[in-house]
């Protein structure tokens, strides 16, 4: 039961996180939080299995969960490609390891609350943070083939962008968008840009 449950709290973090195109999304988030869980329960019922003779500390496994989700967030961190970005999928990742503990340990209050915090955090509060906390705007230039319908696929991705310059050259053209800041949502469409057929380069200054 606590290792289904610590699942599903997992699952449903990584859902959130895989709607926003991140690379650490569902699965990556299901089974950290399974395998958390498993090591937390691990930890407490050696007593249990061994003997009270033996000495042991349950929560020294727990520590290491802690210390070592670390490097699974620096890969999160590391894939973004662009930038360095994914600091708010690496800090997810490593709440999730929390609550898998915490379920695993029989918490399940607990981790029900703290997913609910962290899903308003990671949904509702980005929402409020592009509205109120605006980091201001990036230009990103891209140079296509110039060629029909390229332009349209890019000013759909980038839909809150403003087009206010195209530099045509050849068979290239060069088109600067103005569009809001926002880390993970704009990482996200430049490598949807990255993706399109016809674009030669993309740069964010």
């Amino acid at each position: 039961m606590r290792i289904f449950v610590a699942m599903l709290f997992g699952a449903v973090i990584g859902l959130e996180r895989e709607r926003r195109r991140q690379p650490a999304g569902f699965r990556t988030h299901s089974v950290l939080a399974v395998g958390s869980a498993l090591l937390s329960i691990v930890s407490i019922y050696i007593p249990s299995v061994y003997g009270t003779g033996v000495n042991v500390d349950p929560s020294r496994i727990a520590s290491q969960v802690v210390s070592g989700i670390g490097f699974l967030g620096a890969g999160a961190i590391l894939r973004m490609g662009i930038s360095v970005k994914g600091l708010t999928t690496a800090a997810s990742l490593w709440t999730t390891a929390g609550i898998g503990l915490a379920v695993g340990a029989g918490m399940y209050l607990l981790s029900l609350f703290s997913t609910l915090v962290l899903l308003v955090v990671l949904s509702l509060m980005s929402k409020f943070e592009r509205e109120f906390l605006s980091k201001g705007t990036k230009v990103v230039r891209v140079v296509v083939e110039d060629t029909s319908g390229v332009l349209e696929e890019l000013e759909k991705i980038l839909e809150e962008g403003r087009v206010f310059r195209v530099k045509r050259s050849g068979g290239q053209a060069e088109v600067y968008f103005e569009v809001p800041y926002e880390e993970d949502e704009l990482s996200s469409k430049l490598r949807d840009v990255l993706k399109l057929r016809g674009v030669v380069s993309l740069e964010v200054t």
